[in-house]
């Protein structure tokens, strides 16, 4: 709850580390907020944001609901290249993603995920509808953190998350 001004000058003055994009925009990682705020003891309500991208709506709206529920910040998308953008906007702290999707796939935007730096710290999960053995190598060699069969219990998801965010 501070004016923008406030966070220019303490990224300006090295009290907020922040860097500069290409296009000469301040960026701050959520990692050096969360530090900045604890040590000037100022309140964290940062919500952890999930990513479901999944190209069967009503899969996409019962997993929005859910989360939203159980509080996170839930984006969506129903398209591997709709998640990129995503992604590179809102850096979600997990992706829930489908395997099989029109135009690009949940391995092939999986592994362009992992490919962009600084990508590490967001979790994924990818569901399938089609489990196998193979299916699965495929996922976890893209980049995915967590493999789960459709259809899949809400509670197990969300131990899931919870256990890959350390919560």
């Amino acid at each position: 709850h501070v004016d923008i001004k406030t966070v220019a000058n303490w990224t300006a003055d090295g009290s907020l580390k922040a860097y500069k994009t290409k296009g000469g925009h301040r960026r701050i990682k959520k990692d050096d907020l969360e530090k900045f705020l604890k040590e000037h003891k100022m309140p964290i309500s940062l919500k952890k944001r999930i990513l479901i991208v999944d190209d069967d709506a009503s899969i996409r709206m019962a997993l929005k609901d859910f989360f939203d529920s159980k509080g996170f910040v839930v984006d969506e998308a129903d398209d591997g290249f709709k998640a990129g953008t995503i992604y590179e906007a809102e850096r979600p702290d997990v992706i829930i993603m489908d395997i099989v999707m029109p135009g690009v796939n949940g391995i092939a935007t999986c592994k362009h995920i992992r490919d962009i730096e600084g990508t590490k710290h967001t979790k994924i999960i990818v569901l399938t509808g089609y489990p196998s053995k193979e299916n699965f190598k495929k996922a976890k060699k893209a980049g995915a953190d967590t493999c789960l069969a459709k259809p899949v219990k809400n509670d197990i998801i969300l131990k899931a998350v919870k256990q890959l965010l350390g919560v």
